[in-house]
């Protein structure tokens, strides 16, 4: 179980490379056995990042700082669809994009100094 809640970067930037195997699918099988790695992996991120999320802030501030990541999340998932009408899904430029920035949060989360294990929580 320590893997799983150890680190977000392992498990985000394994979320984005199989959201990057997903272009190499040239059967429905290989895209179905890559969807369902991504599936995997991108929902022990979500959980590892609501869970980490609140202890990045101190403890005066986690409310706000909670209700801002959670806010964010949300408008940027408004905003999935509304991009999708505009884009060009016939190319497999959009999947490169979302993998990308997946990789790119993996990376931010490397330079979290926060290490909330064996701490108090105020």
């Amino acid at each position: 179980m320590v893997f799983f809640i150890q680190r977000p970067s392992r498990k985000t930037g394994l979320t984005g490379a199989f959201l990057f195997a997903t272009t190499t699918a040239r059967s429905s099988n290989a895209l179905l056995g890559w969807n369902c790695g991504y599936t995997f992996f991108s929902n022990i991120m979500y959980g590892v990042l609501y869970a980490v999320s609140p202890e990045v802030f101190p403890a005066k501030y986690r409310g706000t700082g909670n209700g801002l990541t959670a806010t964010a999340t949300r408008v940027f998932s408004i905003m999935a669809p509304i991009i999708a009408l505009y884009a060009n899904l016939e190319t497999a430029v959009p999947v490169y994009v979302s993998g990308g920035m997946i990789i790119g949060c993996g990376f931010l989360a490397l330079l979290l100094p926060y290490e909330p294990r064996g701490k108090a929580s105020i």
